[in-house]
């Protein structure tokens, strides 16, 4: 397997030092599939740059996991426009059943929090009950929805809190988005930098999935903003595992919008990972070229 991942990444070099086009793209086709040949799950691929594009199961919806808080979040700070604006954080809302590191910032909960803070927990460190407060903040599921369709987006859906999702798990599905769909935000997102500037910088200080989209793009030169989601398993079954990025070259001057995302795998968290990685590392050796 190793040995025809070798060979396929050599032709996807020769692909690129030919000028890329129709023959790289079935390279990377190949790659991918190389990758993700005997696994054990479902892997959806949509990556652009310029005006190339490529994509495996671009199309076919997967549940976001933590991707949806990168559409919660533009959605507040759109709502806000200030990110510095205080917001109260009531005892309630700092949830005891659920992955949250502001908990231990704020244990005792009533607490003062910039926007700008909140952003950052929920998207940086994927923390679920930041990401429920800035629902709130946005005007609820519904308005987060709407607001990124305003943008011209189709192909996700919004509909569920962090909290709805903990008390019915297979409710996880109705936050839903094809790679296609996700990429496209991505490049929206970095299409504006001075309005998405706090979202930005929050996706460029993930600290979650470093065995993911980062192991990828290690040793690239790029600068990494990106947004990681993960399930817990149902009867061994990872329902989803997600990465999505924006990577910047600065050497090349090239930019690529990437999504991978994984569900329904039975596979172990650390292969969910290496797919994801693997895929990342071909991605950018097809596209970042000078």
């Amino acid at each position: 397997m190793k040995r025809r991942l070798l060979v396929i990444l050599l032709m996807i070099s020769g692909a690129v030092a030919a000028g890329y086009g129709r023959n790289g793209m079935t390279a990377l086709r190949q790659a991918v599939d190389s990758i993700v040949s005997g696994k054990r799950l479902t892997a959806g691929v949509c990556a652009m740059s310029g005006r190339e594009m490529f994509g495996c199961n671009a199309n076919e919806a997967f549940p976001m996991m933590s991707v949806f808080k990168v559409h919660v979040a533009m959605t507040a700070l759109a709502s806000v426009n200030d990110p510095d604006t205080v917001i109260h954080v009531s005892r309630q809302e700092i949830r005891d059943n659920t992955y949250s590191p502001m908990r231990g910032d704020y244990p005792s909960g009533d607490a003062d929090i910039t926007l700008r803070r909140l952003v950052d927990y929920a998207v940086s460190q994927s923390d679920n009950n930041a990401c429920d407060i800035l629902i709130r903040l946005a005007g609820g599921t519904e308005s987060v929805d709407r607001n990124i369709r305003r943008l011209g987006l189709r192909g996700f859906t919004v509909r569920e809190t962090e909290a709805s999702m903990h008390d019915d798990p297979a409710r996880v599905v109705n936050n839903s988005c094809t790679p296609r769909a996700m990429t496209r935000l991505l490049q929206m997102i970095y299409s504006d930098t001075t309005a998405n500037r706090t979202l930005l910088q929050a996706m460029r200080n993930t600290s979650t999935g470093a065995d993911k989209m980062p192991a990828g793009a290690a040793g690239s030169g790029c600068l990494l903003y990106h947004k990681t989601g993960s399930s817990d398993r149902i009867n061994g079954v990872k329902t989803a595992d997600n990465d999505c990025g924006i990577l910047v070259f600065p050497k090349t001057g090239k930019t690529i919008f990437l999504t991978v995302f994984v569900k329904n795998s039975a596979e172990t968290d650390a292969v969910n990972a290496a797919v994801i990685a693997g895929i990342t590392r071909v991605v950018i050796q097809c596209f970042n070229r000078e």
